[in-house]
């Protein structure tokens, strides 16, 4: 009988030896990130050869990943939040032993951005306000017209790239007061594309596309 304990105390310590041997590191360690964002994970101490499952909040993400013959495995994650910021956990599973499992708590916000007035007016600053871009330290506005005064969709148009701000805070917030349109802007429609870049890039990875697309007016006799 105390053999019996005892061979079931040395099962239930290796078995917490295993489950604890495992780790798994985010590559860059930020202190927030972005929706859209990728990031490289790294885990070790799992079944040589082996493959281990990735979860986000316990949903279980795909493909599943090879482990080499040392029990490592590394592979590039994009994170994703629909809006706002959460507490993110991703867990990292030996699908030869489930006991075996490292886990990582990201805090990941949503880039967004709100205009103020929502008409904008030609000339006219508006009032900006920014939050969820963790990739830079700078935000930057891309404009470019989508079509004319009469509604007729225009193409291959060269954005306007804007300086907007300084970045603060570790999850990229932003308040500031810019003129989006001179008033030489040509009438029609217009979109904007947030990001922290300096150089228009269609489908940048973080990025905010303005709702909706801004009609210019010009009032009073201008």
């Amino acid at each position: 009988m105390k053999l019996c304990l005892a061979a079931v105390l040395v099962a239930c310590l290796a078995a917490a030896a295993n489950a604890s041997a495992a780790t798994m590191t985010v590559t860059p360690r930020e202190s927030c990130y972005s929706s859209g964002e990728t990031v490289t994970l790294a885990g070790e101490g799992f079944t040589p050869n082996g493959k281990v499952s990735i979860a986000r909040d316990g949903q279980t993400l795909d493909p599943l990943l090879n482990l080499n013959p040392t029990g490592a495995f590394t592979g590039d994650l994009t994170l994703y939040l629909r809006s706002g910021k959460a507490n993110r956990t991703y867990t990292a599973t030996d699908t030869t032993d489930p006991t075996i499992v490292a886990t990582s708590r990201l805090l990941v916000v949503a880039p967004s951005v709100t205009i103020r007035p929502a008409d904008l007016d030609v000339g006219l600053r508006a009032r900006i306000g920014a939050k969820g871009f963790a990739t830079g330290r700078t935000l930057y506005a891309h404009v470019f017209r989508t079509a004319d005064r009469n509604g007729k969709a225009l193409k291959g148009q060269k954005p306007r790239n804007l300086r907007i701000g300084s970045l603060k805070t570790r999850c990229g917030k932003l308040l500031a007061r810019r003129k989006l349109f001179s008033k030489r802007a040509p009438l029609g429609d217009y979109t904007i594309q947030f990001d922290t870049y300096r150089r228009y890039k269609e489908k940048r990875p973080v990025r905010f596309l303005y709702a909706a697309p801004v009609t210019l007016e010009r009032r009073n006799g201008r």
